[in-house]
């Protein structure tokens, strides 16, 4: 796990070492908690390579990077992890090729020289990276299957840059103008839906892409080494248990590949408490797990992941983060790099302060209830469409149906159904996660040409419409948050507040095989194993003592919640007083004062009906903001 940064200029250019050495050099010093344990950086002409490195395979100096192959024909800045790089040497041994090292960043650029641009394909892990092929004189960019690993990109007439961190961008004399298109997405989803950013001339590169520059000619491409959509139904039959169990247990072997200790985020919950049994079995030994307290019982599930920890003989760390400060939450949004409105950052934050002073890797649940189906917004899609996609004025009736049926938080489902009509494309699943439409949104932004500004909606219909080249409708929505809510929301939270603390997090239920077994067999969603996460409790149950895993596997999926209306109203009164005082909204050039004023008022007056997520996501988005004036406090 590391930090990448570079320059590669498209003109020759005589000053480009005094222009952008410097530069770079400072945004690696910046950067050190990417990667505290080494700092390099490669010069050739018209380009640079800054590497910043957290040491996990191959702990010696032969690991550091840019690393060099062939006498210096090739160049590579990696950061992540490929897990079946011992397997992968092995083949290229066979082959009649040497290794001077044990990384497995030496094994992608042998890949690299022996396959090609195939070499994608041959990587099981996670990733971002880049290849200066001088040979050829070409620049290869590339990125892991789901999104895991981040790398931005931006490029004009004279110059691409590149980095793992969007922030980063600000070391450079280049323009970062906001998309306001993004803010509109970001108020109505909480995240903003890659390939675009919060600046209009950088872009994500997108799971699974090859971006390749050729120096040569001036030109570049961009290619897909994998898609989700052509694993989608081609299975015929239901997948056994046994075959889910030993696809999880085969993904946890490989993500037990380290020189370091290993430990796991245990919530209490199905996901983390299954990975436990797994690592109890093949660790080998007593495994680290963490975990976050709160002293509202109704969000508190310490005391689950301690049954788990003692059934298991786990080594329990509890971490109680009701004293959150200003501090804690103005870091997150920092480290959070893009507006970002999960208010689970600050936790992750915190719990991941805490797993630095014992380790440097730690398991994490990510993907599991997108795979089996675990959100009770899977449910409120199912019932939506049995019952025809009534509009609101039949909501009555399907309130009570899902009264009946035992599901829950039936204010919320009645406000979604209110805003469900004021989409104008089908959004699929996202309609129920959603903090409001895009329509309703645009209240809340100042723009002149607002109506001019797209949303996300076309995009999610487009992938929506991928899907359903073969499997239904339903299976289809249920699909949505793989390609969404999951790499540009819940693995951008992840990795970005593990990776501020120096910590790497992996993602077992996330590995391709895995996934691509799930999506095949979409046309069995309706069986009950597929119905939340039967498969997983039923594995489960296998797995852990009876005593505990009655109690465990019986659980309601309950989220990351946490107290944010309180944390509004106490720890971080001041710092909200501030941000939506009349002059803070007034010298914000993309939000309607007027609208957001009164929205904060009815906060504070506790009127009914007030969208309290709006509320944090708007808190999230002007703390950001004002730290985007101060560049994040680089110097240029």
């Amino acid at each position: 796990m590391c930090g990448l940064i570079g320059v590669i200029s498209k003109k020759e250019n005589p000053d480009f070492e005094s222009k952008y050495l410097d530069r770079i050099n400072y945004a690696l010093d910046r950067m050190e908690y990417r990667g505290p344990d080494n700092k390099g950086l490669w010069r050739g002409e018209g380009i640079c390579l800054g590497h910043r490195r957290l040491s996990i395979i191959d702990l010696s100096a032969d690991g550091n990077q840019p690393f060099s192959y062939m006498d210096g024909q090739y160049i590579i800045v990696f950061n992540g992890e490929i897990y079946n790089y011992k397997e992968l040497k092995e083949d290229l041994i066979k082959l009649g090729y040497s290794f001077r090292t044990d990384t497995d960043t030496e094994v992608i650029v042998t890949a690299y020289f022996h396959h090609g641009s195939d070499f994608c394909n041959k990587l099981r892990g996670m990733f971002a990276l880049v290849i200066y092929d001088r040979k050829a004189n070409k620049v290869v960019f590339t990125r892991d299957r789901l999104g895991k690993k981040p790398l931005f990109i931006f490029e004009d007439e004279n110059v691409i840059i590149f980095s793992s961190e969007i922030k980063f961008f600000h070391t450079f004399d280049i323009s970062l103008e906001i998309n306001p298109g993004s803010i509109l997405n970001f108020l109505s989803l909480q995240y903003i839906p890659g390939p675009d950013t919060i600046y209009q001339k950088i872009r994500q590169l997108k799971p699974a892409e090859l971006f390749i520059y050729d120096r040569t000619a001036l030109t570049n491409s961009s290619s897909s080494y994998w898609n989700m959509f052509e694993h989608v139904g081609k299975s015929t039959s239901l997948p056994e248990i046994d075959e889910i169990d030993e696809l999880l247990e085969k993904s946890i072997k490989y993500r037990l590949v380290a020189n370091v200790d290993i430990g796991l985020l245990l919530s209490g919950g199905i996901d983390s408490s299954l990975l436990a049994t797994y690592m109890r079995q093949l660790a080998g030994n007593k495994v680290k797990a963490f975990n976050v307290g709160f002293s509202d019982k109704a969000l508190d599930e310490s005391g689950y992941a301690k049954k788990v920890a003692e059934s298991l003989d786990l080594d329990l760390i509890t971490l109680n983060v009701e004293d959150i400060d200003e501090d804690n939450f103005i870091e997150s949004i920092y480290h959070a790099d893009q507006p970002l409105g999960d208010s689970a950052i600050v936790p992750t934050y915190l719990i991941a302060k805490s797993i630095k002073q014992h380790v440097k890797v730690v398991l994490s649940g990510e993907g599991a209830d997108e795979l089996f189906h675990g959100y009770d917004h899977y449910n409120y899609e199912k019932y939506y469409y049995r019952l025809g996609r009534l509009p609101f004025e039949s909501s009555a009736y399907l309130l009570d149906l899902l009264s009946v049926s035992g599901i829950t938080k039936l204010e919320k489902v009645k406000n979604k159904l209110k805003s469900i009509n004021s989409f104008k494309e089908d959004t699929g699943v996202s309609r129920w996660t959603s903090i409001l439409s895009p329509d309703l949104a645009r209240k809340y932004i100042f723009n002149p040409h607002q109506k001019e500004i797209g949303s996300y909606e076309t995009q999610f219909h487009n992938f929506l419409s991928q899907f359903r080249m073969n499997a239904g409708k339903l299976e289809s929505s249920l699909m949505l948050d793989l390609v969404t809510w999951l790499p540009d929301d819940l693995l951008v939270k992840t990795d970005r507040m593990m990776m501020a603390c120096s910590v790497e997090a992996r993602t077992p239920f996330l590995d391709h095989e895995l996934v691509e077994k799930v999506l095949m067999a979409s046309g069995y969603f309706s069986n009950q194993l597929f119905q939340n996460k039967n498969y997983l409790r039923t594995l489960l149950k296998r797995k852990l003592p009876a005593s505990v895993s009655s109690i465990i596997s019986g659980r309601r999926k309950q989220g990351f919640e946490t107290p944010k209306v309180k944390w509004l109203n106490t720890n971080l009164i001041e710092l909200s007083s501030i941000l939506f005082s009349e002059e803070n909204l007034s010298a914000n050039p993309y939000l309607n004062n007027e609208n957001v004023s009164k929205l904060w008022q009815d906060f504070k007056k506790k009127k009914p009906g007030v969208n309290n997520r709006l509320v944090w996501n708007i808190f999230c988005f002007l703390e950001w903001y004002r730290q985007h004036e101060n560049k994040f406090g680089f110097k240029q």
